[in-house]
């Protein structure tokens, strides 16, 4: 089994290369240019340094959201041409259960929490055995908090953001350490091997979305317009 794992949705790009039975390539980039410029290059460089080609990974598994508008559309763009160019079965994973597997062997329930921007979070609620408490949703960060009633590990770059929301929120809670917040492909791979392989479907995989979670800036301003003018 060869697996691609691609994580574009945030401006810490990520790569890894599952090669027969271990992780043969891990390539983690704090984004200064567009994903757009700098992945594929690094698909080709891990690819090389794996010793195999496209024609060789057996499943393409991406971070699908929500996260980075732009981010996303990039890497399933990519992912998706891949896939369909060569027949591989995509394996869509949301960005919120990836952080919650960072810190997967906790004892207690876990906040997965991305900043949305706009004083917003993308969050989630997961259980030590990553069942779903409360299931993703976009919200303001101290409506979720209200809904913890349980000892939480918080994990995700929204836990530094919303810092001051959650200490004074009063839940309990422990912040995980700072590198387990970034969104990695090398967990993208830990969670496909625990996941029954999807067989390639060409109209599934041409048809698929990004996991947005709500709009983007510009269909909110359009919508706004919109209901002014109605």
């Amino acid at each position: 089994m060869n697996i691609l794992a691609l994580s574009t949705t945030s401006s810490s790009g990520s790569i890894a290369i599952y090669k027969e039975d271990h992780i043969s390539y891990i390539n983690h980039l704090d984004i200064k240019v567009t994903h757009s410029e700098r992945l594929l290059p690094q698909i080709e460089a891990g690819l090389k340094n794996s010793k195999i080609t496209i024609s060789d990974i057996d499943l393409i598994v991406i971070a699908n959201g929500p996260g980075s508008f732009t981010g996303l559309r990039i890497g399933l763009a990519t992912a998706k041409g891949l896939c369909m160019s060569h027949n591989i079965p995509l394996l869509p994973v949301s960005t919120l259960e990836l952080l919650a597997n960072n810190v997967v062997h906790s004892n207690r329930n876990i906040l997965a929490i991305i900043d949305a921007r706009m004083k917003e979070v993308f969050t989630a609620l997961y259980s030590p055995e990553m069942d779903i408490i409360v299931p993703e949703t976009n919200a303001k960060p101290e409506d979720f908090l209200k809904l913890i009633k349980e000892p939480v590990i918080i994990v995700g770059d929204g836990a530094k953001e919303f810092k001051k929301e959650i200490i004074e929120s009063g839940i309990d809670h422990i912040f995980c350490n700072e590198h387990f917040s970034i969104p990695l492909a090398s967990t993208l791979i830990s969670i496909a091997l625990q996941r029954k392989i999807p067989e390639y479907n060409f109209t599934i995989i041409s048809e698929l979305e990004p996991n947005y979670l709500r709009k983007s800036q510009a269909e909110l301003v359009r919508d706004e317009k919109l209901n002014k003018n109605n």
